[in-house]
């Protein structure tokens, strides 16, 4: 995984407007089932081990992430090799996940590039089995992390104002394979200042919905 010690970069997000939402295309209907998928994966609702991170709000960011430089970071030329590095154990009671020697995994990696996440506006929130969502607007983003403000509000003014704030979410567009059983999906969740990291996540579809084969962990801080 790579430290970030360039968060301030990652924090902002992007350059936004001053005055009012940017607007890109809809997100298509069917990505909503894959953050759907994302968004109740990481709480492990079923599990009161984990009951710290439930019932909490997560803002999800109103436009997508592209791949970039900085966050999402990954050279899908040189799949194997990079998930081969991403995804192997992190302790002995865990098994490094197959998925990606596929032949058909192998072939949908090597035809994903950039433009493969573009940039696209929510229209609505996320359906949580055991979270709150919010969009989180442009209007936010200045209100609490423009230059002139962040100082002086920041996390911490956003805390006093959502007791239950869980963090800040973001979501690439989805990349499908031709025959839309496989997934690929970058995800980052920021909950202060000092604490975030980001995911590229591997799904395929089952008869019952979509399921997480396997996360990449590309930052943390």
């Amino acid at each position: 995984m790579r430290l970030l010690f360039y968060f301030t970069s990652i924090l902002c997000f992007s350059s936004q407007p001053i005055h009012g939402q940017t607007t890109y295309p809809d997100l298509p209907e069917q990505d909503y089932a894959i953050y759907t998928t994302i968004i109740n994966e990481f709480p492990n609702c079923s599990d009161t081990t984990y009951a710290y991170r439930q019932n909490k709000l997560l803002f999800i960011h109103a436009t997508t992430e592209e791949k970039s430089p900085y966050g999402f970071r990954f050279d899908f030329a040189k799949a194997q090799q990079e998930l081969a590095h991403f995804l192997r154990p992190q302790s002995l009671i865990h098994r490094e996940p197959t998925f990606y020697k596929d032949l058909d995994w192998q072939r949908f990696l090597a035809s994903v590039d950039s433009s493969s996440f573009s940039r696209h506006t929510l229209s609505r929130t996320i359906d949580a089995q055991c979270q709150q969502t919010a969009l989180w607007t442009d209007e936010k983003e200045q209100y609490y992390f423009s230059k002139e403000t962040y100082m002086k509000r920041g996390f911490y003014a956003l805390r006093n104002d959502y007791d239950n704030f869980g963090g800040i979410v973001r979501f690439s567009k989805v990349a499908y394979s031709e025959d839309a059983t496989k997934a690929i999906c970058y995800y980052s969740e920021i909950t202060d200042g000092k604490a975030g990291a980001g995911y590229l996540l591997f799904l395929g579809k089952w008869s019952n919905g979509w399921k997480i084969l396997g996360k990449a962990m590309l930052w943390i801080v």
